[in-house]
């Protein structure tokens, strides 16, 4: 993402959109009431029965709602238009869907922008300067591969290697070598710098041994460590590894993970508060260190006045992604919770 401009004291932001993780972020600071402005398309009808044809058009929207939609990689930000330009192809206070997608430019005006929420949009600045991280899990029966992103982790599919024990030698080495092949056609095929191979027992370790062996040129950073499975479990086993914290250095996964874990050690002793009511009063009492909140809240009337609160109190807030394990066990403590300063 790349900030065009920002202009606080009129609250309005004018940001390129470059990946999909941009979209996301987007949508985590896009509320019911913002105005929204892109370029776009609107079908301009010039009389009664026309079909109508497209015309390209600049519309600002005041938002009722927004959708993120990753498979076309677009985010539908829906509300009544406000203003647009050419004014004959527009119709004021009629219902438009902007569909934003990379590359777009988009402009939102907002009566106030928390800090909490610029400091999304400074991540997402960040995170597009940050390598990506590649994860494969594997073992004998399977390997799966999955993305560490801005927003959480996304999954692939698994591929499996299909041996068996009832297999002659010459066959099982073979089955194997189209196995290991497979793999690193996947991890080739990675936009990343970086890939992580993970998984129990020695079959990554032979994976290593046949790429030595051959000569394979792979033209990332590639890193071996253990998991205890090759399933979905051990991709977030190995994100909350130490062995892994130099490579993941701040990606938001991790922190997430070590803020949730924090969080819960502190429930037993009653230090760490959850739900809207406890954290305010959390607050009252200066015994909130950090805030954490789920992405999917940060638009509900009550949150905000318990984020405003702790805005003005400089207490740090931490907004987690609800879509990530970290957000669905923020989830189940009401999607918000506090750290104490101890």
């Amino acid at each position: 993402m790349k900030v065009i401009k920002f202009y606080g004291a009129t609250g309005t932001l004018k940001v390129k959109i470059d990946t999909l993780e941009d979209l996301w972020a987007l949508q985590r600071v896009i509320f019911a009431d913002d105005i929204v402005k892109s370029e776009t398309q609107r079908r301009f009808k010039s009389h009664e029965g026309d079909v109508g044809e497209l015309k390209d058009v600049v519309i600002a929207v005041k938002v009722e709602k927004t959708e993120l939609d990753k498979t076309a990689k677009r985010l539908r930000v829906i509300g009544k238009i406000t203003e647009g330009r050419p004014l004959e192809y527009v119709k004021l206070n009629s219902y438009h869907t902007l569909n934003i997608a990379e590359g777009d430019t988009v402009e939102i005006k907002k009566a106030h922008w928390p800090d909490y929420l610029v400091e999304i949009i400074n991540d997402a600045v960040r995170n597009t300067k940050k390598p990506r991280l590649g994860i494969v899990v594997m073992d004998d029966d399977q390997a799966l591969q999955a993305y560490l992103l801005g927003y959480g982790v996304e999954f692939g599919n698994e591929i499996y290697s299909r041996l068996s024990k009832r297999m002659q030698n010459k066959e099982f080495e073979e089955q194997k070598k189209k196995y290991f092949d497979d793999i690193i056609g996947i991890i080739n095929g990675m936009d990343v710098d970086t890939v992580i191979i993970a998984g129990p027992g020695f079959a990554k370790d032979d994976l290593k041994g046949y790429i030595e062996k051959s000569g394979i040129k792979i033209g990332k950073n590639i890193i071996y460590e253990n998991t205890s499975n090759a399933e979905r479990s051990g991709v977030y086993e190995l994100i909350k590894s130490p062995a892994v914290a130099s490579i993941l250095g701040k990606e938001q996964v991790r922190k997430e993970f070590r803020l949730m874990e924090e969080f819960l050690m502190g429930l037993p002793s009653g230090s760490s508060k959850y739900g809207i009511e406890e954290v305010s009063k959390a607050l009252d009492d200066y015994q909130a260190g950090t805030i954490l909140v789920n992405d999917s809240v940060l638009g509900d009337e009550n949150v905000k006045k318990v984020l405003e609160k702790a805005e003005a109190m400089h207490v740090k807030i931490v907004v987690i992604s609800s879509t990530d394990d970290a957000g669905v066990q923020l989830h189940a403590f009401k999607d918000i919770a506090s750290i104490s300063l101890s």
